[in-house]
């Protein structure tokens, strides 16, 4: 009989938040669902429970109630790159990792076969435990049982890790979990208890006959996993390996010309390789090992999936032209990153042979060559967002590749304008021909009171500023030049 180990990490996403803000452990501390004094409590610490907090308040709320409240919000990338990690780490463990397909911190080992090799096993789950606390500084709680279904029960409803030796231990300890401790939804826990359904063994009690018109379709899908019927929404998790060249020096190499060379020759048999797995290359790492100097890790991204060796050798080109190598190259390492090809079924609704007045090929083209000879930082777009400062209303985010265009009727004309995110300090107005304002901006009090006064300023050297004065600073800034 299999061997399952469930790893539940409780409040996965505020112990993601709390990782990057470690100070704030000791204090009440929540995670919001949008930075904003209306978003909303999704997940508390012990000490903000204790404090009298609850999931759903509103941030502005809670803060009134505990003015020493730490919060704020984490993006879902982190989470699903902080779950990534501890997927990897955890195949050091057991051949077969899986991981839930919505719950980012839960996870399934196959233990099968290794109570050959721990006569316990807590020998083998404390070790376990106690690891990924040390590495992530993420609190997990471990059972290993016989079911997953029924393994994911207990390590949700419980804060104590443990093992069960025979699979009706088990089934008991998951028929005393409480229905309220699962994750589900406000709706299905008022017709449970409506239904005076506590735990699970009451939920198993049930007939299956007509369970379908009487429960939301997540309560039967819970009875059904439980029973052994349906398994729970799993994904293995696989670690690919990249595809990877290498060769070591026996000399140090400076001549960028001779590196791009010695490149070149691993590029040819690199990209077969993936044109033999049906894959394109999206990225290519290069690697080198320097003589006595940390070693360099360069990125090349070419502008789409592509076996093209020349498109990818200027790029390398462009790339290795602007290293400063601070001395030779002992060892060159190719690692490839690659999808698997598409069909490129958007040539069908373009038609005809003859090329389009926009090539959005080769502007994605042009945008790669930026990014080798200048750094990825320096392609970026703008997105818009929600905020209340004008600084806060945009992020700068990497731009890979141009959309389709998605023209859309321009109701108003609006002027080109350099936005400063830091606003410039003035050591005074300059002489103005004409003068719009004040618009004042004022708020900022759940975090940094603030109050501007706005004004639009055409200047007699003939320029179009946008300034503000800080009332709490006493000083003039300028945000913006039209």
């Amino acid at each position: 009989m299999d061997r399952w180990a469930c790893i539940n990490a409780a409040d996965f996403a505020l112990q993601v938040l709390l990782r990057a803000h470690p100070d704030w452990r000791e204090e009440p501390a929540a995670l919001l669902d949008r930075d904003h004094p209306q978003g909303k409590l999704v997940g508390l610490n012990l000490v903000a429970r204790q404090a009298g907090l609850r999931s759903g308040m509103r941030y502005g709320e809670a803060l009134a109630l505990i003015p020493a409240l730490r919060a704020g919000t984490i993006a879902p990338e982190e989470v699903e790159a902080v779950a990534d990690a501890i997927a990897r780490a955890l195949i050091d463990y057991a051949p077969q990792v899986e991981r839930h397909e919505e719950l980012a911190g839960l996870f399934w080992l196959n233990a099968s076969g290794l109570s050959k090799l721990y006569p316990s096993w807590r020998l083998w789950a404390e070790p376990l435990r106690d690891r990924l606390m040390e590495r992530f500084e993420i609190r997990v709680t471990l059972v290993v049982g016989f079911r997953r279904a029924l393994t994911y029960v207990i390590a949700r409803t419980s804060r104590t890790s443990g093992a069960f030796d025979t699979p009706e231990a088990e089934a008991r300890a998951a028929g005393k979990a409480p229905l309220s401790e699962l994750d589900l939804s406000r709706s299905d826990r008022d017709l449970l208890a409506h239904l005076n359904l506590r735990t699970l063994s009451d939920l198993l009690a049930l007939p299956a006959h007509g369970l379908e018109r009487r429960l939301s379709p997540a309560l039967v899908a819970l009875y059904h996993q439980a029973r052994g019927d349906r398994e729970l929404p799993i994904r293995p998790f696989r670690v690919e390996e990249p595809t990877q060249s290498s060769q070591h020096l026996d000399y140090a190499e400076r001549d960028t010309h001779r590196l791009l060379f010695l490149i070149k020759g691993h590029l040819h048999p690199l990209l077969r390789r993936l044109e033999e797995a049906n894959d394109k290359l999206i990225a290519l790492e290069l690697h080198l090992e320097l003589e006595r100097h940390p070693a360099l890790t360069e990125r090349i991204e070419p502008a789409q999936p592509t076996l093209d060796a020349l498109t990818l050798s200027d790029l390398i080109r462009l790339q290795l032209e602007r290293l400063d190598l601070p001395a030779g190259v002992t060892q060159l390492t190719l690692t490839a990153h690659s999808e698997k090809t598409r069909t490129e079924q958007l040539r069908l609704f373009l038609g005809g042979d003859e090329p389009p007045a926009r090539d959005i090929e080769a502007a994605n083209r042009a945008l790669a060559r930026l990014r080798a000879q200048f750094g990825v930082e320096a392609v970026q777009r703008v997105r818009m967002r929600q905020a209340h400062l004008p600084e806060g209303r945009f992020l700068l985010e990497p731009f890979d590749a141009l959309p389709l265009p998605t023209p859309t009727a321009l109701k108003t004309s609006q002027a080109v304008r350099r936005f400063y995110p830091t606003p410039l300090r003035l050591r005074g107005l300059p002489p103005a021909r004409e003068r719009e304002g004040p618009h004042t901006i004022c708020g900022g009090w759940w975090v940094r009171e603030l109050h501007r006064d706005y004004h639009l300023i055409a200047t007699n050297d003939h320029r179009l500023i946008w300034v503000f004065y800080d009332h709490r600073r006493h000083r003039w800034y300028v945000h913006a030049e039209f």
